[in-house]
């Protein structure tokens, strides 16, 4: 099978989902900056599923008008799903071992030996002209 009849194969099943619980499927979307999860039950996933699966095949999702899922903040949100064969390209480079070392030195390591360095080359100079005077 290829992948577009596995992905259309999965949303007839997904689609075809009953559920006997009487709680209305719900995804909420939480802010980046509570270090929270995308939370919600099992309806709203499946929900989540066929939009993903949608987008999969080509088509773009839309979250505006849908009753099970929620953003928790006005100023943020995720607006639907939008297909990009290229999104790959997003992605950041894989660092190795080295690499990351690296980035931790200059990262935080020279900022701060700066940093150290103005405040006692200021001290200094400050003594300097006290005694100037």
């Amino acid at each position: 099978m290829s992948t577009r009849e596995d992905v259309r194969t999965a949303l007839e099943i997904l689609e075809n989902v009953e559920w006997g619980s009487g709680d209305p499927p719900a995804v909420i979307v939480m802010p980046p900056d509570s270090g929270e999860y995308m939370i919600g039950n099992a309806g709203g996933f499946v929900r989540l599923a066929v939009a993903a699966l949608k987008a999969a095949q080509g088509e773009q999702q839309s979250f505006a008008n849908e009753p099970w899922v929620n953003d928790y903040e006005m100023d943020w949100g995720v607006k639907g799903l939008k297909p990009d064969p290229s999104a790959h390209i997003y992605l950041p480079p894989t660092l190795t071992p080295r690499q990351r070392l690296w980035r931790g030195v200059w990262g935080y390591g020279a900022p701060l030996s700066l940093a150290i360095c103005l405040a006692i080359g200021v001290i200094t100079i400050i003594r300097w002209l006290m005694r100037l005077l």
